[in-house]
């Protein structure tokens, strides 16, 4: 669904997965607000048809009766994804988005909910997956079970976005670690606002704690090794110094980034905090302590002992009233 962009402007396509309740509204409503001032954003709503129980279809092959009903149930289902698709578009044009910049689909249900959502995604080959956190898993429930775990889960190929509450400024917190997928989110929030006269973001670093990558129980050396407590020390300065000046490099490689994408110095900020609480807690309080409302993080950081990697899922789960970009 993808078009190349001409020289002179960019394209950038959202998949907004849409079941008509008030989260997947909500979704939809963060999708413009964040991307309102950027004009070739094509917004691309889609609706996945309930599940036929498999003993209905089973008996609908030999009962004409049972396949009758059958096909009034499939047709009242795709009525009604219709009638969802629909308000979710007259929505979006309630917010000023062009007719032409947003398409609708019904997808049949094959795979399963979360397997289909992401199966529209990554054939597609959008930008982003937009999703409410709940929203998904509350209307259709008896269809669809839990779903918003399955795609922060499976959706390895394509940003997902997970919407819950009303954020209305496009101000973000990216959490970086160093490492590759780091600065595969930087270049996420660049290419997707980098246009966004009113978007801010504020690169976080939690500094890790030495012990998380080299635990030593000292009370069972001091026997041995009456030092070791002093080397300890020694190695946890270096361990400091090694990771301030790799944060340092990082984050100005990241500014560079969001300058070379149209971001002004004054839209972005630097912060850095010590991991007092747990890195996924001190992220998140970071973000409502200084009022922005989305946290992009990477999938997988650096490695075992990298806090992207392990927490990205804490994040999620303390997130409340905020968008999380999970980006892989």
């Amino acid at each position: 669904m993808n078009t190349d962009p001409s020289p002179t402007e960019i394209h950038r396509n959202l998949l907004i997965a849409v079941d008509g309740s008030k989260p997947s509204l909500k979704a939809v409503d963060y999708a413009v607000h964040v991307t309102r001032i950027i004009h070739e954003t094509h917004f691309n709503l889609v609706s996945v048809l309930p599940a036929i129980p498999p003993i209905l279809q089973a008996e609908a092959k030999t009962d004409g009766a049972m396949n009758l009903r059958l096909k009034k149930m499939e047709a009242a289902n795709r009525r009604r994804a219709e009638e969802i698709l629909d308000a979710a578009r007259k929505h979006l044009m309630e917010h000023g988005v062009d007719e032409t910049r947003i398409l609708t689909r019904v997808r049949p249900r094959i795979s399963g909910l979360a397997k289909d959502i992401i199966n529209e995604a990554e054939m597609g080959r959008f930008d982003g997956l937009v999703v409410g956190r709940r929203g998904l898993t509350r209307t259709q429930e008896v269809f669809m079970g839990s779903v918003s775990n399955q795609l922060i889960q499976h959706a390895a190929n394509v940003p997902l976005w997970i919407i819950d509450g009303d954020i209305v400024d496009p101000k973000l917190i990216v959490a970086v670690d160093g490492s590759t997928a780091s600065l595969r989110a930087v270049d996420h929030v660049a290419f997707m606002l980098g246009d966004n006269p009113e978007a801010r973001v504020a690169f976080l670093h939690v500094s890790p704690m030495f012990q998380n990558y080299c635990p030593i129980n000292l009370d069972e050396f001091k026997s041995e090794w009456e030092g070791i407590e002093q080397d300890v020390e020694l190695m946890e300065e270096a361990f400091i110094r090694e990771d301030h000046a790799c944060s340092d490099d990082f984050m100005d490689r990241a500014v560079q980034v969001l300058k070379q994408a149209g971001f002004s110095q004054d839209r972005i900020s630097i912060e850095r905090r010590e991991n007092a609480l747990g890195v996924g807690r001190t992220i998140v309080n970071t973000a409502r302590e200084l009022g922005y409302g989305t946290i992009v993080i990477g999938r997988r950081g650096m490695g075992k002992s990298s806090f992207l990697g392990s927490v990205s899922d804490r994040v999620i789960r303390r997130a409340e009233n905020m968008a999380i970009w999970l980006v892989n």
